[in-house]
């Protein structure tokens, strides 16, 4: 069976775990992970079996159980998988070995007051703990905000803070219960000598999931264009979009800290009731037909996530997005993203810019006899939309060395006069490996380039250069291995940034090297590194050095021997012959549109400003 085959667009967008890097991913490869739990343990199953299928990473996924009760809302054909296993409480003694433990607990479920659920819940707690001390797997729980209590008006909860809860309330019987269940587990954590890292999110928030909120008849409102009224509530509410729970469970198993806990939230994503009504109001318009009603609080309160943002796992789901694609699935017709944060509404102008720009370095290398092919997402988009992709907002070009070094000779006398050919060689504040077209009279800045107020960030075109590498396995090992040092030293000299690459020894070398060498040596060095294998007369493997596609290795020569043309935005432009092949070598099954949560444009653009060219419409000869 396979999972991939079954899953609609939203849960391959979750399944499909976006927001969470291709490397962190693959320290999970061949590793065993027991889940145990409610709807977010189905869900986060069904997406380790997606990614065993579509990332080849050959997890074992054992779902721990009290009994086969815990399969109903599985797929029965899941048992006939290899990759997949069913145990119940008795049996834990018989499990073997375990990498990793994942308990979502009653994370986000709504619990119903009664003596069975508290018992079934100990038992859970007490399997997952028998379960981490026999076989020593790094365990990871799930709580929620509601574990902090009745909280106070205003107020937002740090990990260590907690409101007040009546014992013996039974309004108060989930606060109680979660609180039971993390103090059990760490108790357990100290007898049964295991790691523990209890994970507390918001209100999540999951499209084609079972997951209940107070906000759900909200959406579907929304998506029958039908009335509706929300709980007028006093407080704010933090929310997380299970993309962003299920990155920070994948960073708790292989980079957080043991024995911490973390809260969870999402991008911008504390909110009061109000906020949330305004916000699907300023998507929707007026088909948002919501009227805040009564008073009351919702059984959540507002957290501060700051503390696993310091620790590099920062979310990646705005607000805004997760309450879109809790109304897209609800929807029957017009299941249309918005992309509301799209520049701002300027999406249409910049990629009529980047096509009118493309169009004229065709001409030049077309003079100069320079071959060259669409690169990255533009040549993505080339085939598969026959233009930009929608929702990216930069133009990828690649050469070969010998045409990239030909073309840099002639691109800036080449250029009108809008443009300016922006290297590491002529611009002295630029420390980028590869080249670029800004337009001038522009602003186009990420977080990252806009502290580099001298260097020119206007709307940018890349021009990268794919360079020969080694014939054997071990050359180009090294060669990588090479290449990213080298890289590394230059981006963490010219950012100021200390270098952390997941090896304690690697780290300590580039940071050292790092501090001795010039800023200048580093770039010559980068550069001497890239062109190694410049001359190699019988080459038959290239890489991409100078780009993001460098992780992925290298790839034969023969992709990038002959040109073919194809339509892009009405016109031909050149792409590879075996485009096939080397898009499949970037991005696997290539064909497959990117999750729906990630189509916000490519760079997280913070200064934006096209100037005199909003609106820019090509002239047409």
């Amino acid at each position: 069976m396979q999972i991939k085959d079954t899953l609609n667009e939203f849960e391959i967008d979750w399944a499909s775990m976006p927001t969470v890097e291709k490397e962190k991913l693959n320290l999970l490869k061949n590793k065993s992970i027991v889940v145990c739990g409610h709807e977010l343990a189905r869900c986060f199953c069904y997406a380790i079996l997606y990614l065993n299928e579509t990332k080849f990473l050959n997890i074992k996924v054992i779902l721990l159980g009290q009994t086969k009760k815990a399969l109903t809302d599985y797929r029965s054909e899941l048992l006939l998988r290899n990759d997949f296993e069913f145990i119940d409480f008795n049996s834990v003694n018989e499990l073997k070995e375990a990498d990793y433990i994942v308990y979502t607990g009653l994370c986000s479920e709504i619990i119903n007051p009664s003596a069975k659920i508290f018992t079934d819940e100990i038992l859970a707690a007490k399997a997952i703990a028998k379960a981490a001390a026999k076989t020593n797997a790094r365990t990871v729980m799930l709580s929620d905000s509601r574990v902090y209590g009745n909280a106070k008006h205003y107020r937002v909860y740090s990990e260590n803070e907690y409101s007040f809860a009546e014992p013996a309330s039974v309004d108060d019987f989930d606060v109680q219960l979660l609180r039971s269940t993390e103090t059990f587990l760490s108790c357990c954590k100290k007898s049964g000598n295991f790691s523990l890292t209890i994970l507390r999110t918001g209100i999540v928030l999951g499209a084609s999931t079972k997951l209940q909120t107070e906000f759900d008849n909200v959406f579907a409102s929304i998506a029958n264009k039908e009335s509706c009224t929300l709980i007028n509530s006093d407080n704010k509410y933090s929310f997380v979009y299970i993309t962003d729970v299920f990155r920070a469970i994948v960073y708790a198993m292989n980079t957080l800290e043991t024995n911490t806990t973390y809260n969870v939230t999402g991008i911008n994503s504390t909110a009061s009731t109000g906020t949330v009504a305004a916000i699907l109001h300023d998507i929707y318009g007026n088909r948002a037909d919501i009227t805040l009603k009564g008073k009351g609080e919702l059984r959540a309160c507002a957290i501060n996530a700051n503390k696993i943002s310091f620790s590099g796992c920062k979310p990646q789901i705005n607000f805004e997005t997760a309450l879109e694609l809790c109304v897209m699935s609800r929807m029957t017709e017009d299941r249309t993203m918005r992309l509301p944060h799209s520049h701002d509404g300027r999406m249409s102008s910049i990629q009529k810019i980047l096509l009118a720009y493309l169009l004229e370095v065709d001409q030049i290398c077309k003079r100069h006899g320079i071959k060259y092919f669409l690169g990255g997402g533009t040549l993505l988009g080339a085939i598969r939309h026959h233009g930009f992709i929608p929702w990216d907002d930069d133009a990828d070009i690649m050469m070969l060395r010998e045409d990239y070094d030909k073309f840099c000779k002639i691109a800036e006398s080449e250029m009108p006069n809008s443009m300016t050919f922006q290297t590491n060689e002529n611009d002295k504040n630029c420390f980028y490996e590869f080249a670029k077209f800004r337009l001038n009279g522009t602003t186009f800045a990420t977080g990252f380039s806009k502290e580099h107020t001298k260097m020119h960030n206007g709307l940018a075109f890349d021009i990268f250069c794919h360079d020969k590498t080694a014939n054997s396995k071990l050359g180009q090992k090294l060669h990588l291995k090479m290449t990213l040092f080298t890289r590394a030293l230059v981006f963490n000299k010219w950012n100021r940034r200390k270098a952390e690459n997941g090896s304690k020894i690697q780290s300590l070398i580039t940071n050292f090297c790092k501090i001795i060498f010039p800023l200048r040596f580093s770039l010559w060095l980068e550069r001497k590194t890239l062109k190694f294998f410049k001359g190699k007369k019988n080459a038959k493997y290239l890489y991409d050095g100078m780009g993001r596609n460098i992780y992925n290795g290298s790839f034969p020569i023969e992709y990038l021997n002959e040109v073919i043309y194809v339509d892009f935005e009405g016109h031909k432009l050149p792409v590879p012959k075996e485009y096939d092949k080397y898009l499949t070598f970037l991005y696997g099954d290539y064909t497959e549109p990117a999750p729906l949560s990630t189509r916000l444009g490519c760079h997280e653009i913070q200064l934006c400003d096209i100037g005199k060219y909003d609106g820019f419409e090509l002239t047409k000869h």
